[in-house]
């Protein structure tokens, strides 16, 4: 309590350090009774070796930093120090009694008094010994309303660092220590434009959440209202069936009766837990908005600002999304009056309970499913019901002009079902699937929608040679996919190009000098690995291409293709020269060995290049000068020739590069072709419009719809087709 009533006789100013001028942290206390904060007693020795006491001048030889932790804390103005802190940080914006700006603390009374209210406090006997705390006055609100310094309380704010996050004056030391370690300070005003048009954002943002909950409770709540009518409407079918069945059916209606009671109440909790959640999402919100009220014109209060911001943008992202107000469709149940009733009656009873969404609902979350002509796709189903027969579920494709295309059903077990399809003909289609001949839709109540895009040729780059700056007359020799779905090109240079699915040039990816890059391959941990013939290696790096290990200096004499086996962590690479395969621990760099020799019978090679894994760990390898392509598996055994020597549909001819796609069919770039064939050589068809001129590169791109991206030699550029 003595601490306290000092307080109604502390001058703010005795709170301030006099080295710092800030208020005092940990405050230390010299012989001569003087108190400053202990990290600045400590930056007197560092700079000075020796403290001298700012206020009377007197030395201390022999202080040290070893001594500083031993000098006396003093404790009251510790203490004082957390009351004034503790006190203006929550100063209400309201007198306790009035409307007015509080100016003065009651420690006694614990309250925040204004100057009319102060006088009345001091007039009361018992109050007017209360002691008293003068708070710092702030004439108003509003950017354009003059902001004092709290440490020099004569001169206006004029500076606020970004680095630090403080506010100061030309008085203030802080702020030239700031400039001296070429600190961001800028001119305060500024920062308060930026953090008020900040928080005016996120205040925005929380209006928006607010009146999007609104709406979707509103929508929720008329869901209900619907419900409850149809569950009326079905009551009373359900009541008037039963006056025309005999007494025997009553005990059945009584029955059904229970069950759809049983809709209702698992409807309502679901609608009622709905609702909870929005009202809780509605008091998050309505919580931060004053908050955030209170923060406006505090750029200091930005890490603050920045908590309520990510909270409301938790919010948004899940309340915001076009379809959040669509997330729950309730299908009400209806009732189907029995026929033959009196052949049936025994059996259905009265009637039976129709709630199909309730037993069945389409699993696929990606709409629209987007695929390319002709291109296989599934849609699965699920069901709570113990039916197992294909003969429940139905679908049909219907395009915009009507056509219809068939589908497969397939029951796999435990309630799920795959309709497989695929449509003939570009343009939009729909799935109609229906269970016992009421339609059923998505899982978020959306229709199974079909975009099916052309075959062909989609984007193409520009000629590389314009967007390169060394090696310009070298051209384009691979392309890849990298993990954040960009295409990287290579082109026998150090010069590596990033172009998204678009085909626009993103930029340059400068690599060390020195370098020719011929392939590259994108690993599974976001990790890659390319040939170097110019050095004749292989580099290993990371994801912003800083080199971590090179292989085969001195064994490797013209690498090309390359690819790494995820689970063995095995890479192989095709050396054009020696004819053969060889084998590195892509982790320890390890040489594990080789295979292949040179020649065109079984198993082996005339400059192979292009390199692929199938999901078996079996090895493809595209060899040039055998016009063939050849199957290893894992122990490095010959399987088979996959495909042969020839300019026909069937055969390769000068092949370069293959490429695997998710459903395991190869894409092979040869002469002047681009050919798909399955996983057992046989041919599928040609991919290209034509166009292609010494293909050389291929990288799938796209699962749905099935599109790859080719390095086109002849021309200087990349072309990505739809498949």
């Amino acid at each position: 309590m003595s601490e306290q009533k000092a307080l109604q006789f502390l001058d703010k100013n005795d709170l301030e350090c006099a080295i710092c001028l800030e208020r005092l942290t940990e405050p230390k206390t010299l012989e001569c009774l003087h108190s400053y904060c202990l990290h600045c007693l400590q930056s007197l020795i560092k700079t000075s070796g020796k403290i001298k006491c700012p206020k009377c001048c007197k030395m201390y030889d022999d202080l040290n930093q070893f001594y500083l932790k031993d000098l006396t804390t003093n404790e009251m103005l510790s203490y004082q120090v957390k009351f004034v802190g503790n006190i203006e940080s929550e100063k209400p914006p309201k007198c306790s009694s009035c409307d007015n700006q509080p100016e003065y603390y009651c420690s006694e009374c614990q309250m925040y008094l204004c100057g009319q209210c102060i006088t009345h406090h001091k007039i009361i006997p018992v109050l007017k010994n209360h002691p008293l705390y003068t708070l710092d006055k702030i004439q108003g609100e509003g950017k354009d309303l003059p902001h004092k310094c709290i440490y020099h309380r004569d001169c206006m704010l004029e500076f606020y660092c970004r680095i630090c996050l403080k506010s100061g004056c030309k008085k203030c030391e802080h702020v030239l220590r700031c400039y001296q370690n070429e600190h961001n300070v800028i001119p305060f005003e500024t920062a308060v434009d930026e953090f008020n048009q900040n928080a005016t954002e996120v205040k925005k943002s929380a209006e928006e959440i607010k009146e999007k909950l609104k709406r979707t409770r509103e929508s929720f709540m008329k869901e209900r209202s619907d419900f409850e009518l149809k569950l009326k409407i079905c009551r009373t079918a359900i009541e008037l069936q039963e006056e025309n069945i005999i007494k025997k059916a009553q005990e059945k209606a009584r029955a059904m009766l229970m069950d759809l009671d049983k809709i209702d109440k698992k409807n309502k909790e679901l609608i009622d837990n709905k609702v909870k959640n929005i009202d809780s999402k509605l008091l998050k919100v309505n919580e931060m908005l004053p908050l955030i009220n209170t923060m406006m014109n505090k750029p200091e209060e930005r890490e603050t600002l920045r908590f309520h911001e990510e909270n409301i943008d938790a919010v948004k992202e899940e309340t915001l999304e076009s379809k959040y107000d669509e997330s729950i469709k309730i299908k009400a149940p209806t009732f189907i009056p029995s026929k033959n009733l009196d052949k049936l009656i025994d059996l259905e009873g009265i009637g039976k309970m129709s709630n199909v969404e309730c037993a069945y609902q389409v699993a696929e979350d990606k709409v629209p499913i987007i695929v390319t002509k002709g291109q296989p796709f599934e849609v699965k189903v699920v069901s709570s019901s113990v039916e197992s027969e294909e003969s429940v579920l139905a679908a049909t494709l219907i395009n915009d002009s009507g056509e219809e295309s068939a589908t497969e059903v397939k029951h796999q077990g435990s309630g799920e079902y795959r309709i497989t399809g695929r449509c003939h003909k570009e343009g939009d289609w729909k799935m109609k699937i229906t269970a016992r001949g009421e339609e059923i839709k998505g899982s978020r109540g959306e229709e199974i929608n079909i975009k099916v895009e052309a075959l062909g040729l989609v984007h193409t780059t520009d000629n590389i040679e314009k967007l390169k700056v060394h090696n310009k007359n070298e051209k384009v020799n691979d392309v890849i996919l990298d993990k954040d779905g960009n295409l990287i090109v290579t082109s026998f240079s150090k010069d590596l190009l990033k172009f998204n699915q678009e085909c626009s040039f993103i930029g340059r990816i400068e690599i060390p000098d020195n370098v020719m890059v011929v392939c590259i391959h994108q690993m599974s941990d976001g990790q890659m690995v390319y040939s170097d013939c110019l050095n004749k290696t292989v580099v290993k790096c990371d994801d912003k291409f800083q080199q971590i290990r090179t292989f085969g200096k001195g064994t490797l004499t013209h690498p090309r293709g390359l690819t790494v086996n995820k689970e063995t962590r095995t890479m192989y690479v095709a050396d054009w020269d020696c004819h053969c395969v060889f084998k590195f621990n892509v982790d320890s760099g390890e040489l594990i060995g080789r295979f292949g020799s040179k020649g065109n019978k079984e198993g082996e090679m005339n400059m192979p290049d292009g390199l692929a894994l199938t999901n078996e760990g079996n090895l493809i390898v595209v060899e040039v000068g055998n016009h063939r392509i050849q199957m290893f598996d894992a122990n490095d055994k010959f399987i088979k020739i996959l495909v042969g020597k020839g300019d026909q549909d069937g055969h390769v001819q000068y092949p370069h590069y293959v490429a695997i796609d998710s459903e395991e069919n190869l894409l092979v770039s040869s002469n002047n072709k681009l050919k798909l064939f399955d996983q057992n050589g046989v041919f599928l068809k040609l991919i290209y419009d034509g166009g292609l001129d010494v293909p050389y590169g291929v990288a799938i791109i796209s699962k749905k719809p099935r599109r790859v991206a080719v390095a086109n030699y002849r021309s200087n550029k990349v072309k990505i087709y739809n498949y």
